[in-house]
This record gives structure tokens, sequence and C-alpha cells, in this order.
């Protein structure tokens, strides 16, 4: 047999639960309002409010006799973190490198417009110098940042600029003099193309 109340197994002959104090076989409310019902005007004395409380007084014990109710022990939640073994310790979060993204996106705009001679070589500067204090910053502190190979790739990426701003012009300039040349009629490479 089980309480109706706390639903946990009864001993055959218990009149009461011993876990939660219910009486067993008749939920409570029903026992009252019958033994209201059929108490006369005036028993011993008594009248039927005064028996009433006794009723109730009987079928609701008091707290401080109560059993002790031993609660069934909860689960814990599994976690969703994947547990580590012994001895390896879960990695910091790390942030990304100062002057990372900035130096890289300037040495490729630089290597660009390397052919500008005063623009190419304004933003191969910048890049080179950002990707410096970058490099110098990560050099105090390696472990704490991450996106390192950008402020590399951004270093040599703004040298390749710079050497392209400062001879790209060289070099186109000499171009135009030569087809400038050739087309003239003069130079010496005019009359192999005439």
């Amino acid at each position: 047999m089980f309480c109706y109340n706390c639903g946990k197994e009864l001993p055959e002959n218990a009149v009461f639960c011993p876990f939660c104090g219910t009486q067993v076989g008749v939920p409570v409310n029903t026992v009252i309002s019958e033994s209201q019902e059929n108490l006369p005007e005036e028993e011993n004395g008594l009248s039927k409010e005064a028996v009433a409380d006794e009723v109730t007084d009987v079928m609701e014990p008091d707290p401080a006799d109560e059993a002790p109710v031993q609660e069934a022990p909860v689960p814990e939640p599994e976690s969703e973190i994947e547990e580590q073994p012994a001895g390896e310790d879960l990695e910091p979060e790390r942030e990304i490198a100062p002057h990372t993204i900035s130096s890289f996106v300037w040495s490729l705009v630089a290597n660009e417009l390397s052919i500008i001679p005063v623009l190419g070589l304004v933003f191969s500067l910048i890049a080179f110098v950002k990707s410096l204090k970058g490099r110098r910053i990560v050099q105090a502190d390696p472990e704490r940042y991450k996106l390192k190979g950008f402020l590399t790739a951004a270093l040599i990426i703004s040298i390749i600029a710079l050497v392209g701003s400062i001879v790209g012009p060289i070099l186109f300039a000499s171009y135009f003099s030569v087809l400038k040349d050739i087309f003239n009629g003069s130079g010496p490479f005019s009359s192999t193309f005439v």
C-alpha cells in the first residue's frame, strides 16, 4: 500500500503515513467534512465547532511529531563542457594582437598603390610602422595574443610595397621613356620596331 499524498510505501496496518502524517485510505478533507455532518448539536458539552477542531487536530499531526522525511538525492545535471583529463589546464581566451588587422589592411592597400609614388610610399610606411609596433607588443607576452602571423605577413607585404613604391615609379618612368623613344624613332630600340 502507498500513501496517496507522498507516494511512499506504507506498512500494512498503518493508520497514518509515517512520512507525511496523512491518514491512510481516506483523504483528510473527506474525513473532516463527514465528521462535521454527523455530529450532534452538542456532545459532552462541546459545540460542533469545538469537536471539528479536535477532529482536525487528530487528523493533522503536529509537524514536530512527524518523522523526518528523507528526500531523494537530486541527480546533478550533466555538464555541457567536456571534462579535461587530469593535469591539462583549459587554455585561457587569448586576445587579438594589437595592430594586427589594421597593419595587414594598410599593407594590402600599400601593395596595390605602390605604383603611385606618394600614396604607395605613405601607405607602406604606415603599415610598416604599425606592424613593428604590434610585433614589439606581442614579443613582451606572446602567449597572451593570437593572430601573430598577420603581423609578420603585414611586415613582409609592407616591405615589398615600400620597395615597390620606390622602384616602381622609376621603372615605370624608364619604361615610358623607352616607349617614347621607340615611337619618336630615336634610341637604341627604334630600328628594331620600325
